[in-house]
């Protein structure tokens, strides 16, 4: 059995040099194993942890090759690209605890998240709709994501799926007699049992029971004539 041998190397920037060095050795000599403090490996890690991990280093690196500048302006281009919603909603959280101690360091991020922004005030953040600076009438802090996914990132059509939305209005067709792929009760009742949507899925089966219900009292009345 081979006896196993541990570096542990707590600087970023000396860790990154001792893994180059090592990466330039045959690999059959060795293996790389980078552990947490409390013994996890690196590679057990999810993808977002490990993102997450990355920014911190980048940063950490960035900061002790410019120690000497009085000020660090940090640009994160959408950072949460690789990030768990549970993540997203961490980031900014981590990087200000994390850097809390580091003095003049301004950080610019550019995001699709609506948890980033909402951690943020709206006076700290340029709102942008085809490339032009907008103002939207919203206050972003500590915002609710269905506001900031509405009014943040100006979804006019609302925050349903594409083929969720066409399958309801399918349905919404049909119980109106316009054109639509639906061709009777039962297709329109399988749709409506799968709306998560409580409200649309009530009105849209009362819209249905009345169909069948005027079915049926159309079938009476046929039934009165032919007498």
């Amino acid at each position: 059995m081979t006896n196993k041998k541990f570096l542990t190397i707590k600087n970023i920037k000396l860790l990154k040099e001792t893994i180059e060095l090592l990466s330039l050795l045959p690999k059959c000599c060795f293996k790389i194993q980078i552990l947490d403090r409390n013994g996890k490996d690196y590679d057990d890690l999810s993808n977002g942890e490990k993102a997450i991990l990355r920014i911190k280093a980048y940063i950490s690196l960035f900061l002790d090759k410019n120690k000497e500048s009085k000020n660090h302006l940090i640009l994160l281009d959408e950072p949460d690209n690789e990030l768990h919603p549970n993540w997203q909603k961490k980031l900014l959280h981590y990087l200000i605890e994390t850097f809390k101690d580091r003095e003049n360091i301004h950080f610019i991020l550019t995001t699709h998240s609506p948890f980033l922004l909402s951690d943020l005030p709206k006076e700290n953040i340029i709102f942008l709709e085809k490339g032009e600076q907008v103002y939207p009438d919203i206050n972003t802090f500590g915002a609710n994501i269905h506001t900031l996914l509405s009014h943040g990132f100006f979804m006019n059509n609302g925050l349903m799926g594409e083929f969720a939305k066409s399958q309801i209005d399918d349905v919404i067709n049909y119980l109106n007699n316009k054109k639509s792929d639906i061709e009777d009760n039962d297709k329109a009742q399988n749709i409506i049992n799968l709306i998560g949507e409580p409200i649309i899925k009530r009105q849209l089966q009362k819209m249905l029971d009345s169909k069948r219900l005027m079915k049926i009292e159309d079938r009476l009345t046929k039934l009165e004539e032919n007498r």
